[in-house]
């Protein structure tokens, strides 16, 4: 199932794109010696994480308060507006902000990993290339959680 079919409003398919500009850089030296960079690469490789086993999805989450925060935290605590809402539909409310706060962290993610996997590509030296693709597999383990979270605990986009 696309991701479309859970959005709360219709949204045209295809993709946002970005026009970049920069250069590849292909390196080839592979050569000893260049032990700090190496380390540093090994040790993010060793401290991966996996979303799927290292967290525990079966932690109720309640989608209308997933902070389990007080109402007056709400943007709209205390106005005309709040007053004249039913629990109901504060709850749709609070459901609301919670899905667009965590697609901000979702799409913020996604921006990350294009981020990084630019540096992976635009660094000079094939160590700083390793090291540099260690981030971006860190950003797109960020991207699968808050991407899984939404659709699971939250259920809107």
């Amino acid at each position: 199932m696309a991701t479309y079919d859970h959005y709360t409003m219709p949204v045209p398919p295809g993709t946002w794109d970005v026009p970049a500009a920069g250069s590849t850089r292909f390196s080839w030296e592979y050569d000893e010696g260049r032990s700090r960079l190496l380390d540093l690469y090994q040790r993010g490789k060793d401290k991966q994480w996996d979303a799927a086993k290292r967290i525990d999805w079966d932690i109720p989450v309640n989608p209308c308060n997933v902070m389990e925060q007080s109402d007056e935290l709400s943007p709209i605590y205390g106005s005309r507006q709040w007053n004249l809402l039913s629990q109901k539909e504060r709850d749709e409310l609070g459901h609301h902000l919670s899905a667009w706060l965590f697609s901000q962290f979702l799409h913020g993610e996604q921006g990350a990993l294009t981020v990084a996997a630019r540096i992976v590509e635009s660094v000079p030296d094939m160590d700083s290339k390793f090291y540099a693709a260690t981030q971006a597999m860190d950003e797109a383990r960020h991207v699968e959680l808050y991407s899984r979270f939404m659709r699971e605990k939250i259920g809107l986009y």
